[in-house]
Order: C-alpha cells, then structure tokens, then sequence
C-alpha cells in the first residue's frame, strides 16, 4: 500500500514540546499503528496521529527509534493508493463506484439465459473539512453506469454484443468521517433507469408497462473494521420519487473478509443484505468469493465467483424475483 509521502512527512518531521516523554509516546503510537492488519485501519491510524502532531512546535527532533518506524512505515508500498479520505470499497455492494464485467446465467422475467453485466464508476474527493482535534470530514462525488445485457443468441442479433437489457444511472455526493474505532459514510444519491431498445423490441408489452424510475436517497452507513474482518450497516430514505407512492425506506448490511496475502493473491469473501419493502421479497443477497491478484498489474484486480439472489436490482424491474451467478473481474478504483 502506497501511503501519501506529505502525511508521513507531517506524523515524522513533527516536532513535539515535552522532550522525550512525548517521543517515547509517539513512538509507541507508532508501533501500534504499524500493528494494525488492515491497509485502511492502518493509514487512518496514522493520518490521526500526524494530525494530533501538526500544532506542536519544538527544536526536538526524532529518536533512532521513530526515524525506523518512519522508514519501515515508508516502505509499505501497494500498486493500488488507498486513500483515508472514503470507506475501503463494499465489495459485494453492487451500488460501490468502481469497475465491474461479469458473465455468467441469469433468471428474470420467468426465463433463464445467458447474461453480461457491466459496471464503470468512480468517486473523486473534493473538499476536506477539519473541526480542531476530531478527525477530518472529507466530502466525495461519485457517478455510475451499470448496464446488463442478455447475450444468448447472438448470432440472431443484428447487435453483435447482445440486447440490452436496462442501464441504471447514479451520480451523488457524500461527507465520510473515519474515526479512531469505527467510520460513517452519509450519501446523497440520484438513481435513473432506462430500458434497452432490443428489450422492447423482444417484450413489447413493456411498451405500456415501462415505468420511469427516479429517485433520490439520503443514506446513512456506519462501518468497523475488526482486523481482516470489516462489517457495515446503514439506512436510507427517498426524498423524491418517479412514480409517487413508492415506499421510501430502505436498509443494507453486510461483512468482507480479506486473508493474508498467499503469494501474489490474496483471498477475498463478501455478502451483502439489502431490503426495500416496495419489492415482492423482503431481502436481496450477494455473495462474492474469489481471490485479489496484487503485483500482476498496475492496480489490484479482484477475481470472483458472485451468486445475486431476491428482487431485481435493475431498473423497473424491481419487484421482479430474480438471481444471476456468474464470474467476475471487479477493480476498485
């Protein structure tokens, strides 16, 4: 893992008032956070601790001792930056801003068939807010493609690449706090979907049925990370709805597990437990399971068998039983 040189050069070149007390306690400060088994618990272990030293001003320097941890903390080094400013991706969240291909068999609409879904977004920090000793709040905006196509005849198609099914667009902002022991993550989100040509073509009924979903949620998230353990939960609430009459509540929780590293892989297991009431099955499921490959690339790419089950969780099709199991690649970026 990568961690930005100007942090570190704050935490080690700060100069502290009360001689080597003080040094003695930063350096046992540095001893735990280097401790820490999670890249994320980690660095913000140590954007914290440079925080807490930025006002102290002496002619002090740094013992041997913290000169090592400074250099020990240096050499942790990944292909892919892990930034403190948002929560490590959800990796079973099918509504986390990254990128995503998947191909594997689908049921939905009372059929099974071969399907490909694909997935681009990204979130951007844009602002950091700093209240005296408490931790940063950072504020992210963040958009996303999702688009889900069925591929089991194509060479009947006049498109090449399959008919697609739905695409959903999202595009929000949020302000995420990472605190000592847990983080929170408050979002605002817009959602829209828009059914495929070919899939109106094929299920012209949808040509009187077709609904324009729209919709805006205020979602609160709470996250912990307990070693190679993380847990999250949270809720939201639509502020405005198309159609009307929608029921406006929804929930999520879930957990990941993330092995030490085995060679150049490490082993990755999610699932992810969301609700909304408006649908005909009160829980929807995700599970993934595979393995993240670290040095073979310039980034980390996650490889995984993944099992969606319960209502769809795409476009109109929301009330709709559903599930999909197939292979992805998905990357955290």
């Amino acid at each position: 893992m990568r961690i930005k040189p100007h942090l570190l050069l704050i935490l080690f070149a700060a100069q502290v008032q009360s001689g080597p007390t003080s040094n003695q306690k930063l350096a046992e400060s540095l001893q735990q956070c280097s401790q820490l088994q999670s890249d994320f618990a980690r660095l913000v272990c140590y954007d914290n601790l440079s925080k807490e030293q930025q006002p102290k001003n002496d002619a002090e320097t740094l013992s041997p001792q913290q000169q090592e941890a400074a250099e020990q903390a240096l050499n942790q080094k990944d292909k892919q930056p892990i930034t403190a400013k948002q929560l490590p991706a959800l990796t079973a969240d099918l509504n986390e801003a990254g990128f995503m291909y998947s191909v594997g068999r689908m049921d939905l609409l009372g059929a099974e068939f071969d399907a490909m879904l694909i997935s681009l977004g990204h979130r951007i920090n844009m602002a950091d807010f700093s209240f005296s000793q408490q931790p940063d709040v950072h504020f992210n905006v963040f958009g996303q493609i999702r688009a889900q196509f069925d591929v089991e005849e194509l060479s009947t198609r006049n498109n090449s690449g399959g008919a697609l099914i739905n695409t959903d667009f999202s595009v929000g902002g949020e302000l995420v706090q990472n605190r000592p022991n847990w983080s929170w993550r408050l979002s605002y989100r817009h959602r829209s979907t828009h059914l495929g040509d070919e899939f109106l073509i094929e299920n012209q009924d949808y040509l009187t049925k077709r609904l324009n979903l729209s919709y805006e949620t205020l979602k609160f998230l709470a996250f912990k990370n307990l070693g190679q353990w993380d847990i999250y939960g949270g809720g939201g609430f639509i502020t405005r709805m198309e159609p009307s009459g929608l029921h406006k509540f929804q929930w999520q929780a879930g957990w990941q597990y993330q092995a030490a590293n085995y060679s150049d892989f490490t082993p990755v297991v999610a699932m992810d437990l969301s609700s909304w009431a408006e649908a005909d099955r009160d829980l929807n499921l995700t599970l993934r399971a595979g393995f993240k490959i670290n040095k073979w690339f310039n980034r980390p790419v996650n490889v995984f068998l993944e099992y969606q089950e319960g209502h769809s969780p795409y476009g109109q099709f929301f009330t709709e039983d559903f599930n999909y199991f197939g292979l992805s690649l998905y990357n955290e970026w």
